[in-house]
């Protein structure tokens, strides 16, 4: 019988992070099997949760030879960029299908059905959106695999794939082409252009969550428009007028969004970091949010500001 079940890359830099995702998969997902793949050896504080969130630890033999791949593409933006591939790692580990997802999201639905989804629509690879400017550079090969493959960008912290997809030899090859053609490639996200080319050059049967279940919200991203509401045990979207609107939110990712007060649908990862706490601990966290209230007001109306943004644009222009 196959295994199905979930990868999670972290380790104890996003230890707050990783505990509200944990605290958000296990409402939702009570027996799913879950797997910590650990970004690097700092992983101590998270294996004393191994037991309440009945995850396991995966460490596997091919962490080096994908963290030089890595390093053969980083140009030195994201110093720790080799460590993200470790996440690949999951092509040849236990479960037969699963979901990759990043610790610096919530999950907000039982995944099971997405993972099923692979054999209902026949694929190998199933990803959600991200957009083409934050994978390739304009360029002959970014056009190539457009007007080709009608290739779509997409995030490289959540999808969902069989085993043995790729093998090591397709990765050191993808690799090869990858360093010829670094220029046509995003400056910072190498583990990110890495999956999609991957996926785009090859006979991977591969589409996008959002098109074949249009019931998933597009909204996995916290910047992009609509207002979350619960309705039930489900999270929804309201955005009237647009495609999404009603739509059942099944992922929050803070993809590229820092950790701070005022991030974007802060309340989300509040609701399960406060989750894990007890309740004296909650009541001190209530009592730091009420302090912090005024001036989470004050930074939302400095981030709407046109003369705030006519600044910064102004800043990192010189």
């Amino acid at each position: 019988m196959e295994e199905r079940g979930a990868y999670v890359l972290a380790n104890d830099e996003v230890y707050e992070w990783t505990v509200a995702f944990l605290e958000s998969f296990r409402t939702h997902n009570p027996d799913l099997p879950l797997y910590l793949i650990p970004f690097d050896e700092r992983c101590d504080r998270l294996s004393d949760h191994q037991s309440t969130y009945q995850f396991q630890i995966f460490r596997h033999e091919s962490f080096d030879f994908l963290e030089s791949i890595g390093e053969r593409l980083e140009l030195g933006v994201t110093p720790s960029g080799p460590h993200w591939f470790r996440r690949f790692a999951s092509f040849w580990g236990p479960l037969d299908e699963f979901i990759y997802l990043d610790c610096r999201m919530v999950v907000l639905a039982d995944v099971a059905p997405l993972i099923s989804a692979l054999g209902v629509y026949e694929c190998d690879f199933l990803h959600f959106e991200g957009g083409l400017d934050q994978v390739y550079e304009p360029g002959p090969v970014r056009t190539e695999l457009v007007v080709e493959q009608q290739a779509q960008g997409f995030n490289s912290g959540r999808w969902i794939t069989k085993k043995g997809v790729f093998s090591r030899a397709q990765m050191k090859a993808a690799a090869d082409d990858l360093v010829e053609h670094r220029d046509q490639m995003n400056r910072r996200n190498t583990d990110q252009f890495f999956l999609n080319y991957l996926v785009h050059t090859s006979d991977v049967r591969c589409a996008s969550v959002h098109d074949l279940m249009p019931e998933v919200s597009r909204l996995t991203w916290p910047r992009i428009p609509g207002t979350i509401y619960r309705d039930g045990d489900s999270y929804k979207v309201w955005s009237h007028g647009r495609p999404e609107h009603d739509t059942q939110v099944v992922l929050m990712h803070w993809a590229g969004i820092g950790k701070s007060p005022g991030m974007e649908r802060r309340w989300l990862f509040r609701r399960f970091w406060f989750q894990s706490k007890s309740k004296i601990e909650t009541i001190g966290l209530w009592a730091r949010e009420l302090v912090l209230l005024p001036v989470l007001i004050i930074w939302g109306v400095l981030r709407r500001s046109r003369w705030v943004h006519g600044l910064y644009e102004w800043v990192i222009g010189k």
